[in-house]
């Protein structure tokens, strides 16, 4: 398996250097890992050989480049998880994820295709045919669907925000999205990022459990409903927090960090100040 898709990776990287400049701008880099040498197709053929001698554990870490770096953050709706990993992501030079946009998108395609959270099998047999790859929106990566990207405010729309946990409960489509956000890390280093930010529920615990910096970000229940009514969205963070309760118990080891009276400006900079420390004199 790991052979062939070396094989396969080998000819992709071929073609496209064979490809004129005019023509190979226009492909979309995040429908297949490019990479830049074939030093790193060996790496990363390596890496998938001992991620299947691992049983699928991911094993990214020990393959990386000196020098990049894996954040990963986590919180409840509205403790301001999307805004920091973008800051951070343009202070550093880092890609910023944000993997609540996956869950809705993916509820926004089963929306449009009448397929309701609580058909389990429609659901699996739909996720057979769904292909994800990424997008570059300057140093925000975006999920695309089967080649379809998705507007703000298709993902925000009240349908989909009262609809997202409900789908975001299903173990399959938890599984689904988690083997592609494992792969973000390798996209960001391949597309040339200092490193990568990754912000949800269950980063630091699943996705990224062995990210070099592990966040929990905590913001007070009243002022993440005061932020909420401030961007002009109307869920029920506390019903969010109950749902989502199992997907946000922070895992041992994380770094909790309590934002509630701070500005973004103030979690950006104690962010950096941590990775300053953890790089050492």
């Amino acid at each position: 398996m790991a052979i062939g898709l070396f094989r396969m990776r080998a000819f992709l990287l071929a073609l496209l250097a064979s490809l004129p400049d005019h023509m190979a701008g226009h492909l979309d880099w995040g429908a297949f890992t490019t990479y830049g040498s074939f030093e790193d197709l060996r790496r990363e053929q390596e890496r998938e050989v001992l991620e299947e001698r691992l049983g699928g554990q991911t094993a990214v870490r020990r393959f990386r480049r000196k020098g990049f770096v894996a954040v990963a953050i986590d919180g409840g709706a509205g403790s301001g998880k999307t805004s920091t990993a973008r800051a951070l992501a343009e202070r550093c030079g880092y890609m910023s994820v944000s993997t609540g946009e996956h869950y809705r998108a993916l509820t926004a395609l089963f929306l449009r295709e009448g397929i309701p959270a609580d058909d389990g099998l429609a659901l699996r047999e739909r996720l057979r045919t769904v292909r994800p790859s990424t997008v570059l929106c300057g140093s925000r990566a975006q999920i695309a669907l089967n080649g379809r990207t998705f507007s703000e405010s298709e993902l925000r729309s009240p349908p989909v925000t009262a609809a997202v946990p409900a789908y975001a409960a299903v173990p399959a489509l938890r599984r689904f999205l988690h083997d592609y956000e494992r792969q973000l890390p390798a996209a960001a280093e391949a597309a040339g990022f200092k490193g990568v930010v990754l912000e949800g529920r269950d980063i630091a615990s699943t996705v990224l459990p062995n990210a070099d910096l592990r966040v929990h970000l905590e913001v007070n229940l009243a002022e993440r409903r005061q932020r909420r009514a401030r961007e002009g969205l109307v869920d029920d963070v506390a019903g969010r927090d109950r749902q989502d309760q199992k997907q946000m118990e922070p895992p041992a080891g994380v770094w909790h960090l309590n934002g509630t009276d701070l500005s973004l400006e103030e979690v950006v900079e104690l962010l950096c100040r941590r990775l300053r420390e953890m790089e050492g004199p």
